[in-house]
Order: structure tokens, then sequence, then C-alpha cells
């Protein structure tokens, strides 16, 4: 063995003289070398003897170490490949995230900002005020609908009132027809029962050519009847067009209605109010979102799976989700869904043209990735925001036991 604590004293000697501050740093220095070097020595030696020893050893000793090795060995290589298949069966990543559905909150309707009733990262429940819009002008806009409509009903009415008058004048002019048909008839009759007297001069002429007069008067008369008849019945009006005039505005005040009430935003689910940075007076067109709601009633996890994963990956099987935010809580999930597609970057598609290959060739092949949307039940709500880094375990896992 080599005492490396004497080498260092036989170099002692040679080093170069220095200031009385220096030459106690250096002292300090080498006492702590030469405990260092004692120690390093002892377990030199220790190791030392221990080889000796092994040395000096019977052939049977050696023959069961290396058995014993052996075995070690043996169960290593089968603890391995017992958990490589438990793993393939059971996939796991960490290329996943906390995920929920998000609302852009707008309203259909713009105007000026009148009041905001939230502030960022705001917990709200179904129903609650989120903000609301001038409601002035729609107010207005549903006092005018209201009076149009008002003026549509009242042209009924009176629409009505003539169609009343119309009715009537067809009814009079019928009866007209059907009185100057029996005038008509009673003149013919007339004409029948004196020309045969008058031919025999039972009754002077003068009287014949009276009741033939009477006759022709009755035919003109029945004829102007008809016409009236025909006219007053073609003079029938009807209400459609007041009627559809009302629809129409009853239509139009339904809009002015909905509108006003939009002025007023309400939440539709539970959940966080994020990405907020507006104030009272602001101008907002309709459509124009305000802030986002992260809807808090559902939690998904989207897990990013390699291609050869997914064969042992089905909807309804269970998962253990932990989100980075606190890793000693398990969560449990459902695969929801598997992703059908993503985007292959390497793919160009021209329209009307045709393909584009690279002329590049890549050697090295990275398996594509394919999400796949868990659904997280009751997950604790101190580790669920979005975009929040997690490790989803399918089929395996404190949650899936």
């Amino acid at each position: 063995m080599v005492n490396l604590c004497a080498l260092r004293d036989n170099d002692r000697d040679h080093r170069p003289d220095c200031d009385g501050r220096s030459q106690t740093l250096g002292h300090i220095a080498i006492s702590t070398f030469r405990l260092f070097c004692h120690r390093l020595d002892w377990r030199l030696t220790y190791l030392d003897n221990m080889v000796r020893t092994m040395k000096t050893n019977s052939p049977k000793k050696g023959l069961a170490g290396k058995l014993i090795s052996l075995t070690i060995i043996a169960i290593a290589i089968l603890l391995a490949m017992y958990v490589w298949h438990q793993r393939s069966q059971s996939p796991s990543t960490d290329d996943a995230s906390i995920d929920a559905d998000v609302t852009h909150v707008a309203s259909p309707v713009g105007g000026r900002l009148a009041s905001l009733s939230v502030t960022e990262n705001q917990q709200v429940h179904p129903g609650d005020i989120l903000y609301q819009i001038d409601p002035v002008p729609y107010r207005l806009a549903v006092a005018q609908a209201q009076a149009d409509l008002e003026l549509a009903q009242a042209a009924l009415e009176t629409k009505k009132r003539a169609l009343a008058v119309q009715q009537s004048s067809a009814k009079v002019a019928a009866k007209q027809t059907h009185r100057s048909n029996t005038n008509l008839a009673l003149a013919n009759r007339t004409v029948e029962r004196l020309r045969p007297l008058a031919a025999k001069g039972y009754v002077p002429q003068q009287q014949l050519d009276q009741a033939q007069v009477a006759e022709r008067d009755a035919e003109t008369s029945l004829q102007q009847a008809k016409e009236q008849e025909s006219a007053a019945a073609q003079a029938i009006d009807n209400t459609a067009s007041a009627e559809a005039a009302v629809h129409a505005r009853e239509a139009a005040l339904a809009i002015a209605q909905r509108a006003l009430e939009d002025t007023t935003v309400r939440a539709k689910t539970a959940g966080r109010v994020v990405g907020l940075s507006a104030s009272p007076g602001e101008m907002l067109a309709p459509l124009q979102s305000l802030f986002t709601l992260i809807n808090t009633e559902e939690w998904f996890a989207i897990a990013n799976f390699r291609e050869m994963d997914l064969q042992h990956i089905a909807p309804g099987n269970c998962v253990t989700v932990y989100s980075m935010i606190d890793r000693e809580l398990p969560i449990k999930g459902v695969v929801q869904g598997i992703g059908w597609g993503v985007m292959d970057t390497g793919h160009i598609v021209l329209p009307r043209s045709v393909p584009y290959v690279e002329r590049s060739l890549n050697w090295v092949r990275v398996a594509q990735r394919f999400p796949v949307r868990i659904k997280l039940e009751n997950p604790p709500p101190q580790v669920t925001r979005l975009g929040a880094s997690a490790i989803a375990e399918v089929k395996r896992g404190a949650a899936c036991k």
C-alpha cells in the first residue's frame, strides 16, 4: 500500500516561504489533508484485507457465491420482464394536462357596459348576473314594437268591419237577383195568358202590349241584379294581409323583448371567471367576448399516448390521474374517447395539385401521439386548474384498485 500521507510529509520542505498568515493557513490545510489521508489509508487497508480473505476461501464458497449471484440476476431479469409486461398492458404517460370546457361569455347585443358584477378568478353559479349592458335603448325599442303591434291590431279590426259590410252587400244583391227572377217569371206567365185572349178579342191589344213591356223590364232587371251580385261577391275582401301584419308586429315585439333580456348576461353553468380586463362604461360590440368562464362542474384530463399504446386503451377503462399541483392525491377517471386524428406536419396538401413529397429522409422515426380524453370523477378542487400538468396511468394506480 502506498502511504499518501508520507508523500505529503516529504514534500512539505519544498514549499516556498510565505508570510506568517499564509503559513498559518497552510498548516491548517496540511493538517486537514493529513486527517483525510489517514482515513483513506485505513479504508484501503480494510479493502485489501477483504480481497485477500476472499482469495483464501475454499472453492465451495466461491461456487455458492456464483450461484447466488446468478439467482439474483435471474430474479432481476424476471422482475424487469414482469414490469415491462405490466406497463405495456397498462400504459402511462406524463404528457397530460387538466382540461375543462370553457365558455367565451358574450352578449348578442351591443351597447355601453352599465355594470360588472364579477371579478377575476371569481367563482360563479348558474343564474348569477355577470354583467349588464345599458337597457334604455332596448326598452324604447320594445315600446316602439308594442305601439306598432297595437296599430296593426287596430287595422285588422277595421278590416273586419269593412269585410262585414261587403258580405252584407253581397247578401242583398243575391236577394235582389232572386226577386228579379220571380218578377220575370210572373211577367212571362202574364204574357202567356193574355196572348190567346187578345187574339180572340177578349182583352184589348194594349193590355197585351203592356204585359210584354213588363216582361222585357223584368228581364233587364234580372240581368242588372245578376251583375250587381257578381260585383258584390268579387268585392268581398279578406283579413289575410291585416293578420299577417299583426303577426309581423308580434314577432318584432318578441325580438325587441329578447334583445332587452340579453342586456343582462347570466352564468349558464358554475365556473371561474378568467381573462377579465374591462370596466363599466366601455362600449361593447354585439357578440364581443368580455371574458372566459371555465366550467367547474366537469373536469377532464387530456393525455397524449404513443400510437403503439392505443391498442391497450378503450373507452370505459379506469385511469388514475395525478395532478402535478399535488402528486399525493390520486384522481379516478374514465376514458371517454380516443382521438381519431392529429395534424401531420410532414404532409402538405395543395388544392388541385399533385402530392408534395420532401426529398429529405428522416432516419429517426418518432412515435406519433394521440390525445385521450379522460373524464375525472369528483376531483379535489385544489388540484383542478385548467392547463395543469398531469400524469395518467391506465388500468392501474391508486384510484383504480
